[in-house]
C-alpha cells in the first residue's frame, strides 16, 4: 500500500485547487514539497542526495524543452494578434458565406483547431466565440467552443506530446502514431456533435459532418505520420478548411482576405515548421545535432518547434515593425514574460515532483501495483489519472509531467508502453479543455458576461470531459483485445 503514497502529490494538488481554491502555481509548489517530504522521510527508498540533485537537473532540462515553446509561442501569438491576424482569420471565414450548420464546423474544427494547434493556451476561442455568436445562441456557442478545444492532444505544436515522448522514452513518431489511434475516434465524431448542437440540421448536413470528420481525422493522421506530430493539428484544421472551401458557394473574396499582410505570421510558421522537419534530420546525419542532456533525459535543440516560432516571429517583426502597435503599457518581451512565468514555474514544480518520484522509485512501486490489477483496469486507471492531472493542473503538459513516468512504467510491465503512454497523453489532453484556466479564457471571450455563464461552461466542460475519457478508455480496451 506504500505505493499509493506516490499519488500523494497529486492529492495535494486536488486539495489545493478544489478545496482551498489556491492558484495553479501554489498547487504545483504543494505537489513538489509533498514529494520532497516523501523523499526526506525515505518512504520509498533510503535518502540519497543524488536523488534530489538528479531530479532537479532532469527537470531543468525538460523545462527547457517545454519552456522555449511556451515562451516563443506566446511571443508569436502576441505578434500575430497585434498585427491583426485574428481579425483576418475571422474575415476569411465570413467570406465563404456558408450555411449555419456548415459554418459552425468550419469555425470550430477548421479555424479553431488550426489556430489552437499553432498557438495554444485557448487563444483560438478569442476568434471562434465571437464568430459563433453570429450564427448560434450563447449557450450553443459555449458548447461549440469547448468542442473546438477537445483536440488538445495536438494543441500548441504538440509540446505535450514531445514532453510525453521524452518522459516515456519512446521515439516521437511511435508515440504520435499511438495518439492517433487513441484520440482519432474523437476527432472523427466532433463534426457530428457540431451538427447535433446546431438546430434545423438535415440528413444532408449529417452526411456532410461524417465526411468532415473523415477529413479532420485524415488530415491529422497523415500530417502526423509524414511531417510530424508538431503540426498534426494544423494539418487537421487545414483539411477541414479545404473541405469547407470545396463545398462553399461563395469563394470570390477569399483569396483577397487570405492575401492580407495580417495572415503572414501563420503562413510563415507553417512553412518553417515543415522546413525544420526536413532540414533537422539532414543536419543530424552530418553531425550537427546540438542537445542539452543528462544521462536520463535530453532536449534536442534543432528538433524543438521553438526554432520555427522564433524565426517566424523575427521575420514578422523585421518585415512589419510598425504593425505591432502597443496594446499594453509593457514592451513586447516583458508582456510575454508576464504572461508566461506562472505557467513555466508551475510546470517546473510538476517536473521536479515527477522526477523525484522516479528517482526515489515511488513511480516504479505504483506501476508494480497497477500491473497486479490486470491490463484492462490498469489502462483505465492510467487514462483516469491523466484526466485528473489535466483537470487540476489546467494543462496536458503538466499532467504528462506528473503522470507520464508512471504510465510508461505500467505499460512497460504489460509490454504495451506506447499504448499506455498514449492513453495517459490522450486522457490528459481531452480533459484539459474542461480545466478552470481554459474555462476562464472562454468566459473572457464571451461579450457581456452573464451570471450563469461560468456554471454553464463548467458543467458542459465536465460533461464533455467524461465522454472523451470514456472514448479514450474504450479505444485502449479495444486495442488490448485486438493485440491479445
Amino acid at each position: 500500500m506504500i505505493a499509493f503514497l506516490a499519488l500523494l502529490p497529486c492529492a495535494a494538488v486536488v486539495f489545493a485547487v478544489i478545496v482551498l481554491r489556491l492558484s495553479g502555481l501554489t498547487a504545483a509548489a504543494f505537489a513538489f514539497f509533498t514529494a520532497l517530504a516523501l523523499w526526506v522521510f525515505g518512504v520509498f527508498s533510503p535518502v540519497q542526495l543524488d536523488q534530489l540533485s538528479d531530479a532537479i537537473t532532469d527537470a531543468v532540462v525538460l523545462e527547457l524543452l517545454v519552456g522555449v515553446v511556451i515562451f516563443l509561442g506566446l511571443l508569436f501569438v502576441e505578434i500575430s494578434s497585434r498585427g491583426g491576424g485574428l481579425g483576418a482569420l475571422g474575415d476569411a471565414i465570413t467570406a465563404l458565406s456558408l450555411p449555419p450548420s456548415r459554418a459552425v464546423i468550419l469555425i470550430t474544427l477548421g479555424i479553431g483547431v488550426m489556430l489552437e494547434s499553432l498557438t495554444g493556451y485557448g487563444v483560438s476561442m478569442l476568434v471562434t466565440v465571437p464568430l459563433l455568436l453570429r450564427t448560434v445562441s450563447r449557450t450553443k456557442a459555449i458548447w461549440l467552443a469547448l468542442i473546438g478545444m477537445s483536440l488538445m492532444p495536438w494543441g500548441a505544436l504538440s509540446i505535450a506530446a514531445l514532453l510525453g515522448a521524452e518522459l516515456s522514452g519512446l521515439p516521437r513518431q511511435v508515440l504520435a502514431d499511438a495518439i492517433v489511434i487513441t484520440s482519432g475516434p474523437i476527432a472523427a465524431v466532433l463534426p457530428i456533435f457540431c451538427i447535433l448542437i446546431t438546430t434545423g440540421s438535415s440528413l444532408k448536413d449529417y452526411a456532410y459532418a461524417v465526411f468532415a470528420g473523415a477529413a479532420l481525422t485524415a488530415g491529422i493522421a497523415s500530417t502526423s505520420h509524414w511531417i510530424g506530430v508538431e503540426v498534426a493539428g494544423v494539418g487537421g484544421g487545414l483539411a477541414v478548411i479545404a473541405f469547407s472551401i470545396a463545398f462553399a458557394s461563395a469563394r470570390q473574396s477569399l483569396g483577397r482576405v487570405l492575401g492580407r499582410p495580417a495572415m503572414l505570421p501563420y503562413g510563415l510558421l507553417i512553412a518553417f515548421v515543415v522546413l525544420q522537419k526536413l532540414v533537422a534530420p539532414f543536419l543530424a546525419a552530418n553531425g550537427v545535432a546540438p542537445a542539452i542532456a543528462t544521462s536520463r533525459v535530453s532536449f534536442d535543440v534543432l528538433g524543438s518547434p521553438g526554432i520555427a516560432l522564433l524565426i517566424a516571429a523575427i521575420i514578422c517583426i523585421a518585415l512589419r515593425p510598425n504593425s505591432l502597435g502597443v496594446e499594453t503599457d509593457q514592451p513586447l518581451l516583458r508582456h510575454v514574460a508576464s504572461r508566461s512565468w506562472r505557467a513555466l514555474t508551475s510546470i517546473l514544480f510538476f517536473l521536479m515532483t515527477a522526477r523525484l518520484l522516479v528517482e526515489t522509485e515511488g513511480i516504479a512501486l505504483l506501476a508494480g501495483l497497477l500491473s497486479k490489477l490486470g491490463i484492462y483496469p490498469a489502462a483505465a486507471l492510467v487514462t483516469l489519472f491523466g484526466g485528473i492531472g489535466a483537470y487540476v493542473t489546467g494543462s496536458g503538459v503538466s499532467a504528462n509531467a506528473l503522470f507520464m513516468p508512471g504510465a510508461a512504467a505500467t505499460g512497460e510491465s504489460f509490454d504495451a508502453l506506447a499504448l499506455f503512454a498514449a492513453l495517459q497523453h490522450s486522457g490528459a489532453a481531452h480533459v484539459a479543455m474542461a480545466s478552470l484556466p481554459v474555462i476562464a479564457i472562454l468566459l473572457a471571450a464571451l461579450p457581456n458576461r452573464e451570471v450563469g455563464d461560468e456554471q454553464t461552461a463548467v458543467r458542459m466542460g465536465l460533461g464533455l470531459a467524461v465522454l472523451w475519457l470514456l472514448f479514450v478508455a474504450t479505444s485502449g480496451s479495444v486495442q488490448i483485445a485486438l493485440a491479445s
